[in-house]
Formats: structure tokens, sequence, C-alpha cells
């Protein structure tokens, strides 16, 4: 993983950043590291610049965006029923560190979560994996993010009545 200062990039829970600095930190006893500071809307996080298991990565590229499209309002895949279980999977799956299984995540649990109501944990998940995709969405097409919302949820409905259809 190698980004610059200024880069602009996206992690699986925090969404959308910025790469402020690189520095030398010292956060265990006797181990001094490089990291990357990159700066959130409400936190901000230190990622050693070794670690490619964090998950951040640069924003796909517009073109990519199309694969989406046709993603979301695919058929859902279905899921594990265990609820612990299927939380490790899609976090799992997450950690891919890409925009289509952002996009696969939300889908097959949006259409999980039709079928059965989701619990409060998946819930959370659910809202939180749509949050960063939409952040994500609305910077690499330059619209608002209510708007990437919109469009997103517009597919998922197409998606749910592809499902019915089956």
């Amino acid at each position: 993983m190698q980004f610059k200062v200024g880069d602009r990039v996206i992690h699986p829970r925090h969404g959308l950043g910025h790469v402020t600095k690189l520095a030398v930190k010292q956060f265990v006893q006797g181990e001094k590291r490089p990291y990357y500071e990159i700066s959130f809307p409400d936190s901000t996080l230190w990622v050693p610049l070794n670690f490619s298991a964090s998950g951040i990565r640069k924003l796909t590229v517009k073109s990519e965006v199309a694969s989406c499209r046709r993603l979301l309002k695919a058929p859902a895949e279905p899921l594990n029923n265990d609820p612990r279980l299927r939380q490790t999977e899609l976090s799992d799956h997450l950690k891919e560190g890409t925009i289509i299984a952002h996009c696969e995540v939300v889908r097959d649990l949006s259409a999980h979560g039709w079928r059965k109501s989701l619990s409060g944990a998946n819930a959370v998940f659910l809202r939180t994996t749509q949050d960063v995709l939409c952040q994500e969405w609305a910077a690499v097409e330059e619209i608002t993010l209510s708007e990437a919302a919109i469009e997103i949820e517009t597919l998922l409905e197409k998606s749910r009545q592809a499902d019915n259809n089956d």
C-alpha cells in the first residue's frame, strides 16, 4: 500500500479520508514504525505503512462504478443463517478492500434483511457499509452524498425486484 500526502482513501468502517502526513511513531514501547496519518471527518487514524490488512485503499476508478451498478441490481447471493458467522464472513469479505466487495455486502445483506429482519449488529454493519459505499460513490462520481444514496437505493430496489421474480 503506497499512499502520498493528499491522497483520498477509503477505510471499510470510517469511510472517505485523506492522507495528511507520514510520520515515525511509537505506539508500542520500544517499537518505532512509519505510519500514515489519515484524517476523517470525525477522527484521525494512524496506519502502519506496511499494514495491508487494514482495508484502506485509494478511491476506485470511475469506470468501476459501472460494474457496481450492474452488481447492485443483480439478484443477491444467499448469506449464512448464523448471525455471528454471517458477520464474520461479511467482515472478511470487506477486507478484500474493493468497492465491489462493498457492493456485494450491501446488496446481499440488504436482501437478507428484506426476508428476515436484521439483528442490531447486522443492521448497524449494513448501515456503516452502505454509508462508506455512498461516500466513495459520491466522491468518484462527483455527486452529493444524497444523490449517491438515492442511486444506490434505486439499484438495490431493482435487485429486490429481480430476487422476487426468481
